[in-house]
């Protein structure tokens, strides 16, 4: 039965039609929005296992990986080793089966497993409100919080082609620990209090940089 992790590793772009692509990036800003995530995956579990065996059908280019549904055929010959090959290579006539027709599926179908996931998130939608309710009101963020966000947010917007330069990394790291400190002065803030968030902008950027160093 296919989980939640399954639908955050779609490839997005590749999900045909753009409804059954837009009930996907639903469902997954749903999961990475709500705090009881243990309680969504357990409510959405039926129709998160028919969305994925969906796509699978009608756009199967989106399965990045581990895919259930996969012709064993084709997973077997990613692993098998390199002289197994060749060997199959020089008797074509019985190592390469025919190719078998694609499943598709109709648009009644498609729109049955739409219908249902609108059902679903209607329901959690009332369920995360309830919780709510429960727990009582949200403790406004902090001044120090709210400036801290903003930091890192900054630190997140490191175009796609320099997020593997460690020289870009290390730059924006002292830009944004140095600015940071030096608005928390201007504003006239907690010494101490500043300090400490200005620490936890420095780890979560120096682990971005570890990260690269491992590569």
């Amino acid at each position: 039965m296919a989980t939640i992790q399954d639908i955050l590793k779609l490839d997005l772009s590749k999900v045909q039609p753009e409804a059954l692509q837009k009930s996907v990036k639903q469902i997954m800003e749903d999961y990475k929005n709500i705090e009881a995530k243990d309680a969504f995956e357990k409510a959405a579990a039926d129709n998160i296992d028919k969305i994925y065996k969906m796509v699978t059908k009608v756009s199967p280019d989106a399965i990045v990986e581990n895919n259930p549904c996969a012709d064993p055929i084709t997973e077997e010959s990613k692993t098998e080793p390199t002289s197994k090959k060749n060997k199959k290579a020089s008797n074509k006539k019985k190592a390469i089966p025919k190719d078998k027709p694609r499943k598709t599926a109709t648009k009644t179908e498609v729109d049955a497993v739409l219908e249902e996931i609108k059902q679903c998130r209607v329901k959690i939608k009332k369920y995360n409100e309830k919780k709510r309710k429960e727990e009582g009101p949200r403790p406004i963020p902090t001044r120090y919080a709210k400036i801290k966000g903003h930091f890192i947010s900054l630190g997140n917007l490191i175009p796609e082609n320099l997020e593997d330069k460690m020289e870009v990394q290390k730059q924006s790291k002292k830009l944004l620990k140095n600015t940071h400190r030096n608005l928390l002065k201007i504003y006239r803030m907690n010494a101490i209090r500043g300090q400490k968030d200005n620490e936890e902008l420095k780890e979560r950027l120096d682990k971005i940089e570890e990260k690269l160093e491992s590569k």
